[in-house]
């Protein structure tokens, strides 16, 4: 599984189209800058193997591996998802903000909101949790007699971990699925500023890759519409402090019945604030979670 499809499994069960809510922490857009190669060197780029029976690998570039690694060793971090969904309907593009979520992290401590999510109601929704010295609180539960979606509670231990599920940045960027990412060829297309510093861009065309995160989409038109990817594009910013600050995947495509029926999707994750002074402290006036009197149902955005 890669990052795409990890991100697809953990958020879409949670609820469903985001809204991005602020959990503290700046996320700065990316300025661009001079191109890479008009002053210095290119870092070095991903390299072709070939084994003794004549199977050709890919290699990722040292800097992307490293700075994978360096990433997954964070104990305290931010990060933010945002998707964009746009497909074509009666003729004329349609925009369909996707699903968003935003985080902190600090050990085992955590605190994530996501919106966007359409619930059964078919209404977008929005949902946040804490993880605080081995307590849970969760805001945005719907669907159960006797709870308010906009108040907070707190979990009793016995219900397990009711948020077992949700992302972090160790599971997002573990899920990948090392041999698609390496065959994407990766090359560097220059540098930008991102988070105040200055980085690496690299970027990868690779069709298998985007097919794990079309469902993201959330939308049956638009699924349809990507049936044939006309263009599939990745990117990765390394900066200056060797860690990674944002990874991108754009697909888009067209009904291959309808050829003027097209659509994309684009998938960012932000990482950042990487080993500052992060703070996560317990909502105000939480409640503690009552199950309802018909049994032990256990709640589910």
């Amino acid at each position: 599984m890669n990052l795409f499809e990890s991100a697809v499994k953990h958020i879409l069960p949670l609820l469903v189209p985001f809204l991005l809510m602020a959990c503290g922490g700046a996320a700065s857009s990316p300025t661009p800058m001079q191109p890479a190669g008009t002053s210095g060197a290119l870092p070095p780029a991903s390299r072709t193997l070939v084994s003794g029976n004549g199977t050709a690998t890919v290699q990722l570039p040292p800097e992307i591996a490293s700075a994978f690694a360096k990433t997954l060793a964070l104990s305290k971090v931010r990060y933010e998802i945002t998707s964009d969904v746009t497909y074509t309907k009666a003729g004329a593009p349609v925009h369909q903000p996707g699903v968003s979520a935003q985080g902190e992290e600090n050990g085992q401590n955590q605190h994530l909101a996501i919106s966007g999510i359409i619930t059964r109601s078919g209404q977008p929704g929005t949902y946040e949790f804490i993880k605080l010295e081995g307590i849970t609180y969760a805001k945005g539960l719907g669907g159960i007699p006797g709870v308010n979606p906009a108040q907070w509670y707190r979990f009793p231990k016995e219900l397990g971990n009711v948020t077992r599920d949700a992302p972090s940045i160790k599971s997002l960027l573990t899920d990948f699925q090392v041999e698609d990412f390496h065959h994407a060829n990766f090359v560097s297309s220059g540098k930008e500023s991102l988070d105040g510093q200055t980085c690496n861009v690299w970027s990868a065309q690779n069709a298998k890759l985007a097919q794990g995160f079309i469902g993201i989409a959330n939308n049956s038109e638009a699924s349809n519409q990507l049936q044939a990817l006309d263009n599939a594009e990745f990117q990765v910013w390394v900066c200056a402090d060797g860690y990674l600050h944002r990874l991108t995947a754009l697909a888009q495509g067209h009904n291959p019945n309808a050829i003027n029926n097209k659509a994309s999707v684009q998938l960012t994750l932000h990482i950042y604030d990487q080993n500052t002074d992060i703070k996560i402290t317990p909502p105000p006036n939480a409640q503690d979670f009552q199950l309802p009197a018909q049994g032990a149902v256990t709640p589910t955005p």
